[in-house]
């Protein structure tokens, strides 16, 4: 069997460029294919700040992207961006969008000061990734939103979100009681 041949590094910026602008939606896999100089050159877009409008969506783009890849460890950069002077809003919302994509609790209080932003679509970005993230701390976040975010449509979308976790979470319970009760039937072996 043979090998896919080497991507040269003007076919993998193809790529980046190409993934970063949803033209193709890539993958975990397509991403991980393009190896150590895909991804240093997706780290690199991302943390490097100014240019024009269609720049800083690039931008958003793959700090929403380093979030899916990178987990956990993956969050500096993210969080680096958000404390930027001046950072634009589009890129905002892409590290906000990346720190949910982490999903870890470590982002919840970074996610708080997002919450409670000027800007209602930062809070909304906020609201989506504490939603995602789901705990307990989130979800009281989320109920603060719900109450006293001045915007209807935050508001709404928090009522939302809400909802979905209550669901998610009934959800769950309800299977756990069914598993624990198909064991409970189940005959002992001797």
């Amino acid at each position: 069997m043979s090998e896919a041949p080497a991507l040269t590094l003007a076919e993998i910026e193809r790529r980046v460029l190409s993934y970063l602008k949803g033209k193709p939606v890539a993958t975990r896999e397509e991403w991980r294919a393009l190896g150590p100089q895909g991804m240093r050159l997706l780290y690199t877009i991302a943390v490097t700040g100014g240019g024009s409008d269609a720049r800083k969506r690039l931008r958003a783009a793959a700090l929403a992207t380093l979030g899916q890849l990178g987990g956990p460890a993956g969050m500096k950069p993210l969080v680096d961006a958000l404390t930027e002077p001046e950072v634009s809003t589009v890129v905002r919302c892409g590290a906000i969008e990346g720190l949910g994509h982490v999903g870890h609790s470590r982002a919840i209080p970074v996610l708080q000061s997002q919450a409670y932003h000027a800007e209602f679509k930062v809070r909304l970005y906020a609201l989506s990734s504490l939603a995602r993230i789901g705990s307990a701390g989130a979800r009281r976040i989320i109920e603060d939103m719900q109450l006293k975010d001045p915007h209807s449509q935050v508001r709404r979308a928090a009522t939302v979100e809400l909802k979905k976790l209550a669901d998610t979470a009934a959800e769950k319970a309800a299977r756990k009681a069914a598993q624990k009760a198909a064991g409970a039937r189940k005959p002992k072996k001797d």
